[in-house]
């Protein structure tokens, strides 16, 4: 089975001006990414109220307890489904390689 793309052919100035228009708009998006990423820096924090344990490898312990005093908790959290025996792999090491 032979396919044919319909993929437009272009000169390489032709090319390059695309590029550019698109490389304009590509900044664009990234200066609208760091916008987002500066507020949601700044959304207000909260307390955590409620008492939650967590299974460690010593046992379990409160949350607090882990994290050796620390005023500030950063939580990555994703959910599994009840098929789910353990995380993703990937998922999985972004929180086991946080450190602040």
């Amino acid at each position: 089975m032979t396919t044919t793309t319909t993929h437009q052919i272009a000169s390489r100035e032709e090319c390059r001006a695309e590029r550019a228009v698109l490389l304009e708009r590509e900044k664009e998006h990234t200066r609208m990414g760091d916008e987002l990423a500066r507020q949601r820096r700044e959304l207000a924090w909260g307390p955590v109220q409620t008492q939650y344990t967590l299974h460690t490898a010593d046992g379990p312990k409160v949350l607090a307890q882990p994290f050796d005093g620390r005023s500030q908790l950063l939580i990555h959290h994703f959910v599994l489904g009840p098929s789910y025996a353990a995380g993703c792999p990937v998922n999985s090491s972004i929180a086991d390689s946080s450190t602040l």
